[in-house]
């Protein structure tokens, strides 16, 4: 793998939670993998699960995320619930691990559906460990539902310290990016493992339908949780903050309030922030030198704003939080008998 040669001190480590040794090499030299994940029966379960929690109505399109809930009951009875079902299908793949969490992600069909490019913030220390997202949707995806699109071997370009109070290095060159995305179309119940710092989107849902998605988080089993944050002042230090495994479950401020420093957890270390931003020239010769090719799939990115919702039930584009979310089907009688 070709870097940055400002990033020589630090490059990803190889996925240890796989069993297939060939599936490791794969996710460490193109950063995701296609496999079969789910049969039938489990997703018949996750869906029959997430109708009986959920009512999301969002008229112009969007995206809910069941992590973003502030109803921490929920969120963790939606992790819970998954992992029952999909257990099987982890031991199928992993060894050495730990399931960090699982989630329900709904795109709803409409013109605010398209979301940002992105990597995923850092979970854990990424000079000894690699962090594997695993996302599985519930119905075919098709090029009118909302791909999740990527470009690949990018888990290798960037910096090892991300977040939301972290500027991307690539933010002002995604005109360039999106010459390279690649739309991932898969069959209901297949996975696409993928590792968290590869850059990635996913496309408006025009389909008249909302995609759903579970997401799962793998760790390595002896990883600790860490995340990172940075003050609003240009020279501060990134702050490395250890946490609790429970973090992602318990943090009510994923959405709301998503800017302030954590309330938990202890800083374990303050490091430069010296991961420059990348110039459009750097981004195309290191793909160049990786062999990752322009797709010329994908025109334009949106404009428009994505819209998210951050509670399961949402009737006339208001927020009803329920104390249990599992009464969802008596709290439809009441709104839709009148």
């Amino acid at each position: 793998m070709e870097i940055q040669d400002a990033y020589t001190h630090w490059k990803p480590k190889p996925h240890t939670v796989f069993k297939d040794i060939f599936l490791t090499e794969h996710l460490h030299n193109v950063g995701y993998a296609v496999k079969p994940f789910l049969s039938e029966e489990q997703i018949s379960s996750l869906k029959k699960l997430y109708y009986e929690e959920h009512n999301l109505q969002m008229e112009n399109g969007g995206m809910f995320y069941s992590l973003y809930s502030r109803d921490l009951e929920y969120r963790k009875r939606i992790h819970d619930q998954i992992s029952g079902i999909v257990s099987s299908s982890f031991t199928q793949y992993f060894k050495d691990y730990k399931n960090i969490v699982n989630i329900f992600i709904t795109k709803a069909s409409g013109t605010k559906s398209e979301f940002y490019l992105h990597q995923d913030s850092t979970a854990l220390n990424e000079f000894e460990h690699s962090a594997l997202s695993v996302w599985i949707p519930l119905q075919d995806i098709t090029e009118s539902n909302g791909a999740l699109t990527i470009i690949e071997k990018t888990h290798t370009f960037f910096s090892p310290y991300r977040g939301i109070t972290i500027k991307p290095p690539f933010q002002k060159i995604q005109s360039t990016l999106k010459k390279y995305l690649k739309p991932v179309y898969l069959k209901a119940g297949e996975a696409i493992f993928f590792d968290s710092r590869l850059i990635h989107n996913s496309l408006p849902n025009y389909s008249g339908e909302d995609r759903l998605v579970v997401l799962c988080g793998i760790f390595p089993k002896d990883a600790k949780f860490i995340t990172c944050h940075k003050d609003p002042d240009e020279n501060s230090k990134i702050e490395l903050i250890e946490q609790p495994d429970s973090f992602i479950l318990e943090n009510e401020t994923f959405y709301h309030d998503c800017h302030s420093r954590p309330a938990s957890g202890v800083v374990i270390a303050r490091v430069e922030d010296n991961f420059p931003e990348m110039e459009s020239a750097t981004f195309i010769e290191l793909c160049k030198k990786n062999g990752v090719k322009q797709q010329q799939l994908i025109n334009e990115l949106s404009t428009t704003q994505c819209h998210f919702e951050s509670e399961p039930i949402v009737v006339k584009k208001q927020v009803t939080t329920a104390k249990n979310v599992g009464l969802f089907s008596k709290l439809k009688s009441i709104l839709f008998t009148k």
